[in-house]
Parts: structure tokens; sequence; C-alpha cells
């Protein structure tokens, strides 16, 4: 076993007497000696693993002899560093040579100076020690150089490669030396051959280079590979300009991740579109750098129903919704080149804006009428539907388009105002097609103010108003209950009507948080009231579709039922067809929980869509409500009778109570009455009432029961 610190030296000599002096004059210099008197048994001890720092090796021995045991060394790959003496009483030049020949390190003739011989060990060990370290920093450095991608040459004055690391031969695709810079040049790109040459010809006057260029691939001609390199430039003791040398980069990954990097930053991981932010640096490097007067028109697309579609169907859908919209925008751009009268187009930068909306910027343009033409074309293309399996979806788009310079002198602004024309559009279900004017502005300055207000108004709480108009019996006229209809008595404005800021609570995300609100308040009336009139009826609350598909809205009210005490068969829940229709299997599940728990269902505006009869029968409900436009002309129109009897008798017919809305005279509750209507609603029996006049209104009526 080796001696820990120290290093092992291997002596092989047939001669008993010089081996064991050999062995203690260096183990007196504190080497580990381990002894051999034969090649052979040197070669069994090498075997069992006592492989030596250095070995001390006599030529002339029986059997295998000096040489061709240091011949046999060297083939082993492990020992060909190995350093290697020789010691024989041979000194000839002819040995010598031999010797080393053989792969000898060294050579000492016997008969051996013994006090010198530790020192001339050292020294070779040192020198071994030295070279390992070498070899081991070559390979270091090769093994770096080709996880790096890394090369270096050197460059004559004529600008050949003269010398070089293999790894620089591999990346520039060449097999040997020299490289003339002829053969270079004809594999770099030809934009990036010019960089080179002015890079290489500066090196003359003393002045280094660095600089990225693309390399044309080995083995595929249309293959780029991309390159980093630096030059330094060598000069002779009086000057004189010797070439250079420098290193080479394979940076091809790299780029490629930036690429990557950049593809995600500019643009839309779903559509592959541009993204906002890209598209608003384009028109800024466009409107800053133009040369000549610049014009651009901007079309925002919003797609209408697309937030609802996320709600019932589920984000998933909606995103493929927005992909084939986008898809089929990118296919009209591109087949727009095609044809003349829209060839504008091929030169139009297409971005995803948000989840519903998408964005063209056509440079060049300003004359409305022919932007009014290309954005209808538009519009027919996306307003077909979109089908997904065995489902049908609609996303209506509305374009808002705003002109550079004329509407704004920034792209923020032009943005913003083309955004502000489409949502606008779609709040009111305008036109399609919509120019900015200055007037959108006002209005929408006063539609954030009013949004403003409207949350301050959630927040304290006192300034939304539950008002009821009592539901009244057709056969007794005593009130079965209420229907609440929300006011705000705004601190300003007055009493605003829920056609002002019902819409824009819905399109602000307001309306459910309103809704919560309003479930929570009528519940905690209704257990006030309790404790002095039993006997109010039920009330009548009616759900958005944000509300309705919420998927806390059951277990909402489940808690406030439980902190109020109020009965679940206290509460209708009053839907629109158009609500229920939206998703009919999602609706019917709600409608399934909230009925297991007692709360009753209506279903309001009957009659006025086109699907009402057709689904009537689809829904578990309890209740329908003849909308008040079939009873306003009910006394003239003999047409209006027969559609009221028509859902009186279907209602009756399914177990259905029958509610009329908008009763206003004695012949129209009448008429009513003998049709078989179970309810009235309307200005004839009361008004909306602030909710705290209910309890009073309903003792007075009783009365007069």
């Amino acid at each position: 076993m080796n001696s820990p610190g120290k290093q092992r030296i291997l002596v092989v000599d047939d001669e008993p007497v010089m081996r064991t002096i050999t062995q203690t004059v260096l183990a007196q210099h504190e080497f580990d000696v381990i002894v051999a008197e034969s090649a052979e048994e040197a070669f069994e001890l090498i075997g069992r693993g006592e492989l030596p720092d250095l070995l001390l090796l006599d030529v002339l021995m029986p059997g295998m002899n000096g040489f061709d045991a240091c011949r046999a060394l060297r083939r082993q790959h492990h020992l060909e560093h190995l350093p290697i003496i020789m010691l024989t009483a041979l000194d000839d030049q002819a040995s010598i040579d031999e010797a080393y020949r053989c792969g000898a390190t060294d050579f000492i003739t016997k008969p051996l100076n013994m006090p010198l011989l530790p020192h001339r060990v050292r020294y070779l060990l040192r020198s071994a020690q030295a070279f390992k370290e070498l070899m081991d920093s070559q390979e270091n450095l090769i093994n770096t150089q080709q996880i790096a991608h890394l090369g270096n040459w050197m460059m004559d004055e004529h600008g050949a490669v003269v010398n070089a690391s293999r790894q620089y031969l591999d990346i520039i695709g060449a097999s040997m030396l020299p490289v003339p810079k002829e053969r270079l040049l004809a594999r770099v790109h030809r934009e990036d051959r010019a960089a080179l040459v002015r890079g290489r010809t500066e090196l003359k006057s003393g002045r280094s280079y660095r600089l990225d260029y693309r390399l044309r691939g080995l083995h595929d001609e249309s293959t780029w590979f991309h390159v980093h390199e630096m030059g330094f430039p060598r000069f002779g003791d009086v000057g004189e300009y010797l070439g250079a040398s420098g290193f080479i980069q394979d940076i091809t990954q790299r780029v490629e991740q930036e690429e990557k990097i950049r593809q995600l930053a500019w643009h839309d991981s779903l559509t592959g579109l541009y993204n906002r932010n890209r598209l608003l640096e384009l028109l800024d490097r466009d409107l800053n750098n133009a040369e000549t007067p610049y014009v651009l028109a901007l079309l925002f697309i919003h797609f209408d129903h697309l937030r609802q579609i996320a709600m019932v169907a589920g984000q998933d859908i909606a995103d493929t919704v927005i992909k084939v919209q986008a898809s089929r925008l990118s296919s009209l751009l591109d087949a727009s080149t095609e044809d003349p009268g829209k060839a504008m187009l091929g030169a139009a930068a297409l971005a995803r804006y948000d989840e519903q909306s998408l964005i063209v910027a056509l440079p060049g343009q300003q004359d409305h009428e022919v932007i009014r033409r290309l954005a209808e074309a538009i519009c027919e293309t996306l307003a077909r539907p979109v089908f997904l399996g065995a489902e049908e979806f609609l996303s209506k788009p509305f374009i808002g388009i705003s002109c550079y310079p004329e509407d704004a002198t920034d792209s923020q602004e032009l943005m913003r105002r083309a955004t502000l024309v489409a949502l606008r559009a779609a709040r009111s279900e305008g036109a399609t097609v919509n120019f900015f004017d200055p007037e959108h502005d006002r209005e929408a300055m006063q539609r954030m103010v009013m949004e403003r207000s409207l949350r301050v108004a959630l927040e304290q709480g006192n300034e939304l108003l539950p008002f009821l108009q009592p539901k009244i019996s057709a056969r007794t006229g005593q009130v079965l209950g209420a229907e609440v209809l929300l006011r705000w008595q705004h601190p300003l404005k007055g009493l605003v009507s829920p056609a002002q800021f019902i819409p824009l609570a819905e399109e602000t995300g307001l309306i459910h948080p309103i809704s919560e609100w309003l479930i929570s308040h009528v519940c905690e009336m209704l257990a006030r009231w309790q404790q002095k009139n039993p006997n109010l009826g039920c009330i009548s609350i009616n759900l958005s579709a944000h509300s309705f598909f919420d998927r806390t809205l059951v277990q909402f009210v489940d808690e406030v039922l439980y902190r109020t005490g109020v009965a679940p068969s206290q509460l209708i829940v009053e839907l629109t067809e158009t609500v229920l229709m939206q998703d009919t299997d999602a609706a019917n599940r709600v409608i399934a929980s909230l009925r297991q728990r007692g709360i009753r269902i209506s279903l309001d505006d009957f009659g006025t869509g086109f699907s009402s009869l057709g689904y009537l029968n689809r829904f578990d409900i309890d209740e329908i409500k003849i909308d008040r436009s079939f009873v306003l002309d009910l006394e003239a129109d003999r047409t209006a009778q027969a559609l009221v009897q028509a859902i009186i008798s279907l209602g009756h017919a399914l177990g259905l109570e029958v509610v009329a809305e908008g009763v206003e005279t004695e012949a129209q509750a009448s008429l009513l009455r003998q049709m078989g209507c179970d309810i009235f609603q309307g200005f004839l029996f009361a008004r909306p009432m602030p909710a705290g006049d209910f309890p009073a209104f309903v003792e007075a009526r009783q009365g007069l029961g």
C-alpha cells in the first residue's frame, strides 16, 4: 500500500545489491519504494494496482529487457506519461537513442551517483506533475471549448488561418489547415461578408474586432449557423503586421433562444399574432420615423359574447373561438394581396389586444369610405358562426376605427379611441362599423364617472334602494308577494334609472356583487318583517347571466338563508329567456340546485323570445310572466288576446302559475281574469314603492279583503 503523502518509486533490477542500495537511498528521502527483479514481476505488480509515480528500469535483465519493457509500458494508455528512467552500464550513443525511442523519460548510466539520484528523481517527478497539470488544463480547455462551442485560431498576414483548434475547424466546417480566406468568406452569408472583411482589414491598423455573422451549414446549404468572432492583431518586434489571433463561438442556440424570447415577448401565445405592446412599439416607430406625412387607420375589433361563452362553456372554448377568428382574419389579409380592391390589407399589421379583441393597423389609408368597405368585409368574414364539434358559437364583431393624424397624435391615443368606439357600439348593439367622433370621448368620461359613483354606492350601501312592486292574486285581490326592483339614489343626479346603471354594472363586472348585496338585503328585510307580519308573501329577485351562472351563487344563497333564517320558499328567482338559452344544460343544473332547496323559478318576459314556446318544457320552472307588450294592446287587439290566452293555457297545462305584467286598466284585468290568469302586476294595483312601505301596503290590502 502506498504510504500517505509519499510518492511511489518502482525499482526494477535483476541485481539484488543494486536493488537494495537504490531502495535504501530513496527511502531515506521520503519516497515509498517497491522493487521487482524482472520486467515480468514489475508488470505483475502494476497489474495488481501497485501503480508507481516513477519507474527506475534496468536495461539488461534476464527475460524481457528494459527496452522491450519500456515499449510495452508505453502501449498502455494509463502509463503513456509515466516517468521512466533507464538504468544501464551501456553508455554508447546507440543505446541512448534506443532508450529514448522506446519512450524513456531519462537515461542514467551505471554505476549510479547515489547522492545525486534522489534529486534527479525528484526533478523528474516535478516535471511529470507539471506535464500532467498542463495536460489536464488542455483537456479542460478542450472540454470547455466544446461545451461553449468555442474555438481559437491564428491567421497569417495574408488572411489564411494557419493554426486552429479542432473546435474552430468543426465550427467553420473545415477538415484541415491552412484555411484560405477565400474559402471562409465563401461560406459567410453575403449580407455579413462586408462586415467581416472590414473587421479583418482594420487589424492591420492595430484595431481588434468583434462581430456576429452567419455561416452556411456544412451538410445542408439551406441551413445557417450564427457565430460570434473576436480578432486581435499580432505585430513583430519592429512593428510589422504578422496576422491575427482570435476566438470563434457557435451562438446558434443562443440566437434561437433569443428569438424564442422575442416571440414570447412580442407575440400572443394563443393566436401567434403580435401582442398589444408590440403593435404599439411598431406604431410608435412608424409614427416617429416617418420622413413623409404619415397616415394610418386603426381598426379595433371587439367580439361580443366572448365573455359569456367563457363563463358558460369555459375559457378554453372562448380561447378556441378567438383563435379561429384570428385565423380567419389572417387568411383574409393574406388573400387580400391577390384582390386589387383590398390590396391595402396586405400591408396591415395584425395583433391581439385582449381576450375579446383583435386589432388591424392599416398604414397609408385615411379615406373613410375605403376603410369602411374593408371593415365591413372583415365583419362579414368574422360574423360567421364558429363550429366546435357539434356546438355552434356566435361572437358578433364590432369594429371601432380611429385615424392618424385626424383623431390622435400618438399610438396610445389612437388605440384608446378605436377601442372606445368598438366597445360603445357593442354596448348599445349599434352599427357594427363605426368611426371615432369627439362626442364619444365625452360619453366615455361620463360613463367613467358613473362607474366610479356606482362602485362607491355599492361600497357604502346607502344609495342603492330596493323598491317592491306587489303581485296581486287575480282571484282574491290579496297580495301574494312582490318583485324587487333596484333603484339608485345618486347624491347629485337623484334617482338613476335601472336602464342606465344595470347595463353599466354588467359591463364592469359590478352586477354580481350588486346581486349578492340585493339578495342579502332582501332576506334581512324578510327576516325583520316576519316578526310582525308573517303573511307578506314571496319576493322575486331578477338575476343576470353573470350572477346566475356564477359558481358561487347557490352556496351564497345557502349562507344568506342560514344567516337570516328566511325560508327558501319565500324567494323566487326571475330569469329571462336570454339568460337560460346561453347554456341550457348549465341553466338546468343551477335551477335544479335552487329548486331542491325550495326556491321557486320564474321565467320573465315570456313570449318575447323566438324560442319561448319550443323550449318551455326544457326547464323545470314554477311560473311564467307574460311580457307587458302583450298586455298593453289586450283590449283592442284580438291577436294579442289569442296569444295571451295561448300562453295562459300552455302554462296551466304544464302546471305553472301565470303572471301578467303591466296591468294598468280594469278592462285588462277583467280580460286576463276571464282567461284564467293567476297573478297581476302593474300600475293598476301599485307602482313600485320603497321597500319600507310594503308591509303597510299589504296590511291595507288585507283590510280591503
